[in-house]
């Protein structure tokens, strides 16, 4: 039988303290990464995230409650080449992509480019509080219930779509857009 003496008691003791902390760490690790990898996808644009509301279809008719005060409708846009985004504030690809849209709105609204933005998967106050702190300049609403994202197959935030002057949807995507010529390019297809 093997005596332990207070030194291979300590030895031991130390050993198990410094096996826990290299658990700790590695689970540590573990959670960075699913987070990082969380948020690259959410923000890339899986397939499972694409909008059901396809390409060449009438854009689906609705009335939004404006944050303003008001209501609006696409009926409102008749005529007219509209950008429709649906954002929430608590979404980082939302609030990476205010900047682009606000200077997309400044270069093509001039040109007969309406745009709106629609708050989904959020709360009110929440959304409300976005849209003062980011100081869009084109109209928004808040979606209650998710109705309007409903019917336009939108699963997360941010979805885009471009709708032309004949009410058509001419492009649909999901992902954040802060690349100012990808997010013109494609406003330029329903300006003409």
């Amino acid at each position: 039988m093997k005596t332990i003496t207070i030194y291979d008691l300590r030895f031991t003791i130390y050993d198990f303290l410094n096996l826990k902390s290299k658990i700790l760490n590695l689970k540590s690790l573990f959670v960075l990464t699913a987070y990082c990898l969380l948020l690259t996808v959410s923000c890339s644009g899986p397939q499972d995230k694409q909008p059901t509301a396809k390409v060449g279809m009438s854009a689906p008719m609705f009335t939004l409650n404006l944050i303003s005060g008001g209501s609006i409708t696409l009926d409102s846009f008749k005529g007219k080449p509209l950008v429709i985004t649906f954002m929430a504030s608590w979404c980082p690809c939302s609030n990476e992509s205010a900047p682009v849209f606000k200077e997309a709105y400044g270069k093509y609204n001039p040109k007969g480019v309406e745009f709106l933005m629609i708050g989904i998967q959020d709360s009110e106050s929440k959304f409300r509080k976005f849209l003062e702190k980011k100081q869009f300049p084109f109209p928004a609403g808040f979606d209650k219930a998710d109705k309007i994202a409903s019917l336009y197959g939108v699963n997360a935030p941010p979805t885009t779509f471009f709708v032309d002057k004949d009410g058509k949807i001419a492009r649909a995507f999901y992902g954040k857009l802060v690349e100012i010529e990808k997010l013109s390019a494609w406003v330029e297809e329903i300006a003409k």
